[in-house]
């Protein structure tokens, strides 16, 4: 029979192993490695040289510095939150048709026996309220376990991927969209034996507060309670995260938006409809 004291180490070996992937935690951000920012193609950068000529607006003020950072667009004007809008991110959307993505126009030959027609890229084409509505997004746990395993359990994996569109309105009932803009975002360092699988299993409960949802709420639409600051991070932390968020998506879909900005400048209204 096991002695008393045989028992106890017993037990509180048993505790130490429950509590170590929870311990382990804060040491992943020490040691982690996280998905590179994207960066530009060379075509990109050298689109960004040319003025996209559009007026635009939006309640987000953490929107309206990365979008003006990324894209080549006049600065937003920035509309009081309190302002009579319509929320656009509780608007219920139906899901996105690929048939109403725009189609690539072939560019038609110049006769030169023609005078050229004036540019009318130094009209401003209104974008009002432009939001960013967070579609669906997942840290895909079983898909992180499984990575963690392939690496003999000394891997902690954790991923964030998000599904998100541009909404904006112009006018008085038209909506437009620019559907299909996803992201990814993955985290991972070495842990010892059995912690990594063990971290990656526990930290999407943990990670929760990191959602981009999330992220966009309690930055720039409800202040955070202290209760909920005091177990998760400050507001400034996390409107610190969201534009880090918003950075990665825009760089990532930067060719996307960047084509149907065009496309809305040059006022083409049919194939915009959602």
């Amino acid at each position: 029979m096991l002695s008393n004291r045989g028992l106890g180490d017993s037990v509180n070996k048993k505790r130490i192993l429950f509590f170590l992937p929870i311990l382990a935690i804060p040491l992943v951000f020490h040691l982690a490695c996280r998905t590179p920012m994207p960066e530009l193609s060379s075509e990109a950068k050298l689109s960004k040289g040319k003025m996209i000529s559009i007026r635009w607006t939006t309640t987000d003020a953490v929107l309206a510095k990365v979008f003006n950072e990324v894209f080549p667009v006049p600065p937003a004007i920035l509309l009081d939150e309190n302002a009579n809008l319509v929320d656009l991110t509780t608007v219920p959307l139906p899901e996105p048709n690929p048939d109403h993505a725009p189609k690539p126009k072939e560019e038609k030959p110049m006769n030169p026996n023609e005078l050229p027609r004036w540019d009318r890229g130094f009209e401003l084409s209104n974008i009002d309220n432009l939001t960013l509505v967070i579609r669906k997004e997942s840290q895909r746990p079983f898909y992180s376990i499984g990575m963690s395993l392939l690496a003999l359990t000394m891997l902690y994996y954790g991923t964030m991927d998000t599904e998100a569109e541009l909404v904006w309105t112009s006018g008085e009932t038209n909506l437009h969209r620019i559907s299909f803009l996803s992201t990814y975002e993955t985290i991972w360092a070495p842990m010892p034996f059995y912690i990594g699988t063990g971290s990656t299993i526990v930290s999407p409960a943990i990670n929760s507060n990191r959602y981009p949802s999330l992220l966009q709420k309690y930055c720039t639409q409800e202040k955070p309670s202290k209760l909920r600051e005091s177990l998760e991070q400050s507001q400034v932390e996390t409107c610190k995260e969201y534009e880090t968020f918003l950075r990665r998506l825009f760089l990532q879909n930067y060719d996307a938006i960047h084509s149907q900005l065009k496309e809305w400048e040059k006022r083409n209204q049919d194939w915009f409809q959602p």
